[in-house]
């Protein structure tokens, strides 16, 4: 089907963009990161349909190879994206309206996402103070907020050792499983193990859609460089519900941190990176004529900005997210008990489960850093 082919490519895409954060100088591996993937993409499906020429079979072959229909009718089920066309004359007004707009549909947590300055603009891409005068803005918004299936009881939240590095140990709270969750879907691999955690359906979370939680621990405490790689390397065999076991197994000794990460990124430089660069370059043909009104020949995106917020605690997590602009077996004996320490960096999605599509994304170095 091609929803199904579309969300292979999101999820690749997911774990493209993951992997390459992961090594940027900027974040690496000792930052922690969170990113919405489902932002990103609607975004870019907008721009390639209301692109044309060479800057839209760039967009359309960067997306994947579903092709254009499929990703549009994704976007379209999955996310909503909205197009504003600046008042360059007042960039003030401009920002403060955008900026009022995305905290409005985020609960407050998306705030400022246009201000003077961005961090990821020094090398001068774009972005910050400058986009305000683009003469077309992206605007897309996620906002989650959910239970856990299984809540955590907060009486049972106690300090512990967290193993940022070889060298650097943090105290931080964590939650500790209880009666719930002496079954849990846990997936034991080569290198690593899989926690899904489901969230309650319905409510905030979203009408008839399923959500869940994954968490990839790498069994060496330095072990995530290496397990990002081996998730970018084959991401629809990694990122797929089979990942954990169809029944749930007996969980000994559970701890998770509980975290807040958040990230505000100029995503049009990262997607520079990745060769995608026509969007951002005021060619001839980059009329955008399928989303703005008459607008200039030449007409340019000039800053694609990202803001991701993740709270994960004993209730469940909130997230909100806004963009301006192999096949593994295993097999466990029945009566093997697992335990999951999360007491090192590791990889967190967010992932609708009837879908397959990739919420959120990021990863946790350090749980006292927010």
């Amino acid at each position: 089907m091609e929803q199904e082919a579309a969300v292979r490519d999101q999820v690749e895409l997911t774990m493209r963009l993951l992997h390459h954060l992961l090594l940027d100088d900027k974040h690496g591996t000792t930052t922690n990161l969170a990113f919405s993937p489902l932002s990103l993409h609607a975004a870019l499906t907008l721009l390639a349909s209301g692109a044309a020429g060479a800057t839209r079979e760039q967009i359309v072959a960067f997306l994947g190879p579903a092709g254009a229909d499929a990703h549009t009718a994704l976007a379209s089920k999955e996310a909503s994206v909205g197009v504003q066309q600046s008042r360059a004359g007042n960039p003030a007004a401009a920002r403060a309206e955008i900026n009022e707009w995305f905290s409005s549909q985020t609960g407050g947590f998306v705030k400022d996402i246009l201000s003077n300055s961005i961090d990821d603009d020094d090398d001068g891409s774009g972005g910050g103070g400058g986009a305000i005068s683009a003469s077309v803005f992206l605007a897309n918004s996620l906002y989650f907020n959910a239970y856990w299936d299984h809540p955590f009881f907060p009486h049972l939240t106690e300090e512990g050792d967290f193993h940022v590095s070889p060298d650097h140990d943090v105290r931080v709270p964590f939650m500790a499983g209880s009666h719930q969750h002496a079954f849990m879907d846990v997936g034991c691999h080569p290198g690593f193990n899989v926690l899904r955690m489901m969230y309650r359906t319905g409510g905030a979370a979203g009408g008839d859609k399923m959500f869940a939680m994954y968490i990839y621990l790498p069994d060496d405490r330095d072990g995530l460089p290496e397990l990002a790689r081996k998730l970018a390397s084959n991401p629809a065999a990694f990122l797929r519900r089979t990942i954990v076991p169809a029944q749930p197994v007996a969980v000994g000794e559970l701890k998770i941190p509980k975290f807040e990460v958040s990230l505000k990124v100029e995503a049009s430089r990262l997607l520079r990176e990745f060769g995608l660069d026509l969007p951002f370059l005021p060619a001839a043909d980059n009329s955008f004529s399928g989303m703005l009104l008459d607008p200039p020949q030449g007409t340019a995106v000039s800053s694609l900005l990202h803001q991701c917020f993740v709270n994960v605690n004993e209730e469940g997590t909130v997230a909100a997210a806004g963009t301006v602009g192999e096949i593994m077996g295993f097999a466990m004996p029945d009566d093997q008990i697992v335990d999951f320490v999360a007491d090192h960096p590791f990889l967190f999605f967010i992932v609708e489960e009837v879908s397959g599509l990739v919420v959120f994304a990021g990863q946790v170095v350090n749980p006292l850093l927010h």
